[in-house]
């Protein structure tokens, strides 16, 4: 049987380099609340690095289950919203259209799941950045505009993926990880 050789460095605990820093983001995102995400060491995190990196971080990453954890910090943390402007700014052009798109899918998520987040979530609206750029209908209920919106994720990707299920699955694994946490807790 041939062995493969790959192309990336193992950390003193095996994990291969590209998964030291999501190792290492996801650790962070803990620290956020957002505990939903499955880890591959036990490490901890000390600090949460500047929102607008974070926020680029996580577009960066290669795995799409954390990338896509920006909607998660953007609804468990809406003051990160000041900081996607100064985040756009370190992002090369297909990245600064992910976080558009999917700062935008956290707003509309927002709007969709408001009665629950508020249970968890100080009540702070995420501004409406990127509606009008991205031709969503404004006056249209959020899940008109999210269907909308994975319409227009999907012509400028062209990635054939359902992203209202992607958006969706975000904010039910972390609506649920809180839900159980309270459960747990009592």
């Amino acid at each position: 049987m041939e062995h493969k050789t790959h192309s990336y460095i193992e950390n003193e605990r095996g994990l291969p380099r590209s998964y030291r820093e999501e190792e290492r983001v996801v650790a962070e995102l803990e620290l956020l609340g957002i505990r939903y995400l499955s880890r591959h060491t036990s490490d901890r995190a000390e600090r949460v690095r500047p929102p607008d990196v974070l926020l680029a971080d996580l577009v960066r990453q290669p795995s799409a289950r954390v990338r896509a954890a920006v909607i998660a910090v953007l609804l468990a943390h809406p003051e990160y919203a000041e900081a996607v402007p100064a985040a756009l700014q370190q992002l090369g052009p297909a990245e600064r259209r992910t976080l558009r798109l999917f700062y935008t899918a956290a707003v509309l998520l927002q709007q969709e799941y408001a009665e629950r987040l508020r249970s968890f979530v100080a009540r702070q609206w995420l501004p409406d950045r990127f509606a009008v750029d991205l031709d969503l209908p404004g006056t249209a209920s959020p899940r008109e505009r999210l269907t909308a919106l994975g319409r227009q994720h999907r012509q400028q990707t062209q990635a054939y993926v359902n992203w209202v299920g992607t958006y969706e699955n975000v904010a039910r694994r972390l609506l649920r990880s809180w839900e159980l946490e309270v459960q747990w807790s009592q």
